[in-house]
C-alpha cells in the first residue's frame, strides 16, 4: 500500500510513452492525467505539439520539449511541471535515435531543493546486434556523460522508455506470439511486400467498420500504430507455440540485459523494483508481457521514495489506460 504522506509533502513524477504524439486518443490521454494528479509528467513520442501545449493548459503545467537527434524524426521528448523549472537542456547526440532532455526544477522544500530529471527514449532496434544492447548501451553511455558533466550535482531520476529488459524480469514471449497470431487470423496484421508482417492499412477517412473490427479484438484503433512488424518467418514459426512459462523463462535466456544491470550497478535503485516483486508489465497494452518503462533514482533520491506503481495496473487500476496507448504510464511518489 502507498504510503500516507500529505499532498503538499509529496512529488509525484510520471513517465508515458504516449505513442506516436497520441493521435485520436487524445480526451483518454486527458482523463489519465486528470486522475493522476502528477506535479512532474516525461512523455515520449510526443510528436504533437499541439496536444502537448493543450495539455500543459489543462493541468497549469510549464512546457520544455527536446527535439530529438535525428532530424527525420518527429518523436519529441517532453517535461511538464507543476514546479518552477531552474534549468533546462535538450542533450542531442550524433548517432542517438532521439535525445536525452535534462530539467532540473526547484520545489519549494527546505528538504529537497533542487530535483534533476534525465528523460531518455532508448533505441528498440531489437533486429539489431544483441537485440539492440549495443546501441541502447551506446546511447546511455551519451546519457550518463551528459550527467556527469552537469553544472548542478543535484538529486536526480532517469526515466523514460528505455525499450530494456532488467536482470530477473520475464518477458511473456509466447504470450506475445499468440497474440500476433490471434491478430493474424482476424486479417487484421498480414504479409507486407517487404517481408513483414504488419497491421493492415488504416482507411483515409473514418471507418467504422476498421474501427469495428479492432475494437472486436480487444484494440482500440487508434493504437494501430503501436502493432509490431515482425518478420513473416517469426510470425510462421511461432504461431504454434503454446503459452508456457518454462518456454519464456528459456527464451529470456537470449535477452541481452546489459543496459539496466550497468545502471543498477551505478547505484541507481529501480523505483517500482524498491515496492513490488510482481511483473509490472508496461508494454503492450494490446498484449501486455514485458516492463521496459522505468524510474531510476540516484542514491541522493531513493532514500525518500514512498511510492511507484504503473497506472492500470492491478494496484492503481484505470479504466482509459489501456485504450491510450501502447504503454502504460509509471508514477513515483517521492517524499519533500
Amino acid at each position: 500500500m502507498p504510503s500516507r504522506v500529505a499532498r503538499s509533502r509529496r512529488l509525484r513524477v510520471v513517465t508515458y510513452n504516449v505513442l506516436h504524439g497520441g493521435g485520436g486518443r487524445e480526451d483518454l490521454i486527458n482523463g489519465v492525467f486528470d486522475r493522476l494528479d502528477a506535479d512532474l509528467i516525461a512523455l515520449q513520442e510526443a510528436s504533437d505539439l499541439g496536444l502537448v501545449e493543450r495539455l500543459a493548459d489543462r493541468l497549469g503545467m510549464s512546457v520544455a520539449v527536446g527535439e530529438p537527434s535525428d532530424p527525420a524524426s518527429r518523436l519529441n521528448i517532453v517535461v511538464l511541471s507543476r514546479i518552477p523549472v531552474h534549468r533546462t537542456h535538450n542533450h542531442r547526440h550524433s548517432g542517438m535515435l532521439r535525445t536525452h532532455l535534462e530539467v532540473e526544477v526547484r520545489p519549494h522544500s527546505k528538504a529537497l531543493p533542487a530535483i534533476g530529471l534525465h528523460v531518455v527514449h532508448l533505441a528498440a532496434r531489437f533486429g539489431e546486434r544483441g537485440n539492440g544492447e549495443t546501441r541502447r548501451m551506446r546511447e546511455l553511455a551519451w546519457v550518463l556523460d551528459d550527467i556527469a558533466g552537469a553544472p548542478d550535482q543535484v538529486p536526480h531520476l532517469i526515466l523514460g522508455d528505455f525499450n530494456a529488459i532488467a536482470p530477473g524480469d520475464v518477458v511473456e514471449a509466447t504470450t506475445f506470439f499468440a497474440r500476433l497470431a490471434e491478430l493474424r487470423r482476424a486479417g487484421l496484421v498480414v504479409r507486407g511486400d517487404d517481408g513483414f508482417d504488419a497491421p493492415i492499412l488504416r482507411p483515409d477517412v473514418e471507418d467504422p467498420e476498421y474501427d469495428a473490427r479492432w475494437r472486436a479484438v480487444g484494440i482500440n484503433p487508434h493504437l494501430d500504430v503501436g502493432i509490431s512488424r515482425v518478420p513473416w518467418v517469426v510470425g510462421a514459426v511461432t504461431a504454434r507455440v503454446p503459452r508456457h512459462p518454462v518456454i519464456d523463462r528459456a527464451l529470456g535466456l537470449r535477452i541481452r540485459r546489459d543496459s539496466m544491470a550497468h545502471l543498477n550497478a551505478l547505484g541507481y535503485a529501480d523505483c517500482y523494483r524498491q515496492m513490488h516483486d510482481d511483473s509490472g508489465y508496461t508494454c503492450a497494452t494490446w498484449a501486455l508481457v514485458s516492463r521496459i518503462d522505468y524510474l531510476l533514482a540516484d542514491s541522493l533520491l531513493s532514500p525518500r521514495l514512498l511510492h511507484c506503481d504503473v497506472v492500470g495496473g492491478v494496484r492503481h487500476p484505470d479504466p482509459e489506460a489501456a485504450d491510450a496507448s501502447d504503454h502504460l504510464p509509471v508514477f513515483a511518489d517521492f517524499r519533500v
